[in-house]
């Protein structure tokens, strides 16, 4: 279960970040002194008295050989640091979307480089290089943590592994996400009548080359 730290000293804000952040199962916050923030893999911070304050925690959580993603609620002038800041009003749905990316996709986008068929797969820029073409291909944040699940996955996987690996959904949601995101990268992939999506027998697989 990751550890979810918050310094967050509105009340109010506080108990409402929590219980989105349990309603979503995503793990159980815990309300911490910001010394032992940087002991975390994530930090929600209330930018609510801002200025050198925030910037001072900002430059120690920095500082950490192993540097927790942090999130900024409201973010000042100097927000230096922060993985990612949020305006306000907060949205909490926004803000429990990407608490979710940082806690099961990002973790996806990490290998350097794929190599499938004529293509060469770079998660971190979020392309695709094919043979003998200079230009990428673009892919969205799920894309590409599709692709890499695929490609490292060291046998065929069935629906619900992906939408359990790559969304975080349990096999009880119904959504046709998924067959949307196949979709998609069928359609900027396989634009030379090769099929390097599989989907046999219920189970999606990455092609390797001849069987294309």
């Amino acid at each position: 279960m990751p550890s979810i730290f918050l310094l967050i000293s509105d009340t109010s804000l506080r108990e409402a970040v929590v219980e989105q952040i349990k309603a979503a199962k995503l793990g159980e916050p815990r309300v911490v002194d910001p010394v032992e923030a940087g002991a975390s893999d994530v930090v929600i911070i209330d930018d609510s008295e801002g200025g050198n304050k925030t910037a001072a925690l900002l430059r120690s959580l920095a500082a950490h050989s192993e540097k927790p993603v942090i999130l900024l609620l409201g973010g000042g002038d100097d927000c230096e640091g922060a993985t990612e800041t949020f305006a306000k009003p907060l949205r909490l749905g926004h803000l429990i979307a990407r608490l979710r990316y940082y806690l099961e996709t990002a973790p996806l986008l990490r290998p350097s480089v794929i190599v499938f068929g004529p293509y060469r797969l770079e998660p971190e820029n979020r392309r695709v290089f094919c043979e003998n073409s200079a230009e990428p291909i673009r892919l969205t944040e799920k894309e590409t943590a599709l692709l890499v699940f695929l490609a490292q996955s060291p046998k065929p996987a069935t629906r619900r592994d992906i939408l359990a690996a790559v969304w975080g959904y349990d096999e009880r949601i119904d959504t046709h996400t998924l067959e949307t995101h196949i979709y998609q990268l069928r359609r900027k992939l396989d634009n030379r009548g090769e099929n390097w999506l599989v989907n046999e027998a219920g189970v999606y697989r990455l092609a390797r080359g001849q069987d294309a």
